[in-house]
């Protein structure tokens, strides 16, 4: 495997000379830096213009916050990581927290007056909140991360399918890690990534390569000891090295590391909320309902007129779907297909274009003209705000199922009728008709395992955008 690495860093060199390897890997440094003196000065002008404004109402003492501000800014910058520097919302909270305790002490001493007291929170607020907004910036403008996997062929295989679809990882290579009796030397890539080198060449080949990440992939193969030393070698880089671990469908607020026993372990915390949270999101469906059904009254109304005019039929279709721990209800849609859909299911089964135990067909001869514009813009889904008013659904959830569908779940699969079903969920902005059975389901576990209150708002906020690309509507 040195022949590899020998090789690897040939071809980079003949590419582009090791001088232009080690430029690129100096400029992206650079850029980091000149983005954090950015986010740093843009805090203090802000800071210090509000001190200005407000100095002559609250005192002089609105200068003892600004000074507060540049020490924390300052601190924050020479003791973080530039890696973590750019996703970590820890300057805000320690902003916070060391102004509000330093106005606190200075006017329990008598330095500071209950009035500048007030002018000091004046001038920390506006820099917690411009701090916050640069960190979510360069959250969302950030490139894809850069990645040199180091494992076996196993672990870095597996890492690599759960990846294959992904936008936010650029994996440049990968460094193979000998398993027993296997012959390294003759793998040249792996689910279509070049091998690279082995993993005494991950850091060199990581600073050619010009890397964010160096991902070591769980395996036999890979000890605590080979981790260590790679954290040696990368200590005086900026290079970030993470270690991926067997633990799916749990977001990072869920798990705490622990030490036991002399040894880094993880302690998943339950994925079941407590019930006062169940009642506040239950609370905010019905209300949610309610006023969505007022605002959209004329288009509840005009569509109703609209689907008993396009042909003959109620406006409303009525199905029986699994609800929650898989109890039936009656959920509301506007009709989009001909009185006899049903009946005229069978003949078109072979011609299903679903996934798994989903029945769809993109040009399915049994939808009106008018059922087709309802499905393309999802307004046929309106009339489950019923629904959630009556708390048989919820505004946010895994999208419901039919019974026979629910009979054919396993106990895996059936995890996902532990909540209310949705109007909207992941699955809905996440391709919808797009998604593979298995991807359904997984979002649909993932979600029921890691709800939080936020997390609703960012998928009723997506919600909008996929309506309105009409993503994975049929």
């Amino acid at each position: 495997m040195a022949d590899i690495g020998a090789e690897a860093r040939a071809v980079v060199g003949s590419t582009k000379p090791a001088v232009a390897s080690a430029l690129r890997v100096h400029r992206g440094t650079l850029r980091d830096l000149r983005t954090d003196l950015l986010a740093i000065g843009a805090t203090l002008a802000v800071a210090t213009l509000t001190a200005s404004i407000t100095a002559p109402a609250f005192g002089r003492s609105v200068w003892l916050s600004v000074l507060c501000v540049a020490v924390v800014m300052v601190l924050e910058f020479a003791t973080m990581p530039a890696y973590e520097r750019a996703r970590s919302l820890r300057p805000t909270r320690h902003l916070a927290i060391a102004g509000a305790a330093s106005l606190l002490a200075a006017t329990a001493i008598g330095w500071v007056t209950p009035t500048g007291l007030r002018g000091g929170l004046v001038v920390i607020v506006p820099a917690t909140i411009v701090t916050s907004l640069v960190v979510l910036v360069r959250r969302l403008a950030r490139p894809p991360r850069a990645t040199l996997l180091v494992g076996d062929r196993a672990g870095v295989g597996h890492l690599l399918a759960q990846w294959g679809s992904r936008t936010d990882v650029d994996v440049r290579g990968i460094c193979l890690v000998r398993a027993d009796g296997e012959l390294t030397d003759q793998i040249e890539e792996v689910a279509g990534v070049r091998v690279v080198g082995a993993l005494a060449d991950a850091p060199g080949l990581a600073a050619d390569l010009g890397v964010d990440d160096v991902v070591v992939a769980p395996g036999p193969s890979v000890t605590a000891y080979d981790v260590r030393r790679l954290s040696w070698a990368l200590s005086d880089s900026a290079i970030e090295l993470i270690v991926a671990v067997e633990v799916h469908g749990a977001l990072p607020y869920r798990i705490e590391p622990r030490v036991l026993g002399r040894r880094l372990v993880l302690s998943v915390r339950p994925g079941r909320r407590p019930p006062v949270v169940q009642w506040v999101k239950a609370l905010i469906d019905r209300v949610g309902a309610a006023v969505l059904i007022v605002a959209f009254s004329p288009v509840l109304i005009t569509l109703a007129v609209m689907v008993r005019r396009s042909s003959p039929g109620p406006a409303l279709f009525k199905q029986t779907r699994s609800g929650l721990d898989g109890h039936p209800f009656t959920m509301y849609k506007f009709r989009t297909m001909v009185t006899d859909a049903e009946d005229r299911l069978a003949e078109l089964m072979d011609r299903n274009e679903g996934a798994g135990l989903l029945f769809k067909l993109r040009d399915d001869p049994r939808v009106t003209p008018v059922g087709r514009f309802l499905r393309r813009t999802s307004l046929d889904e309106l009339p489950q705000l019923f629904n959630v008013l009556k708390g048989d659904m919820s505004l946010i959830g895994p999208r419901p199922g039919l019974p026979v569908e629910a009979a054919q779940y396993d106990d895996w699969i059936r995890r996902r009728l532990q909540v209310k079903p949705g109007m909207t969920g992941v699955w809905q902005v996440s391709g919808r008709s797009n998604l593979s059975w298995q991807d359904s389901v997984r979002l649909d576990i993932d979600y029921v395992d890691n709800w939080t209150l936020r997390q609703d708002l960012a998928i009723a906020a997506r919600t909008a955008r996929a309506v309105i690309q009409r993503d994975g509507a049929v």
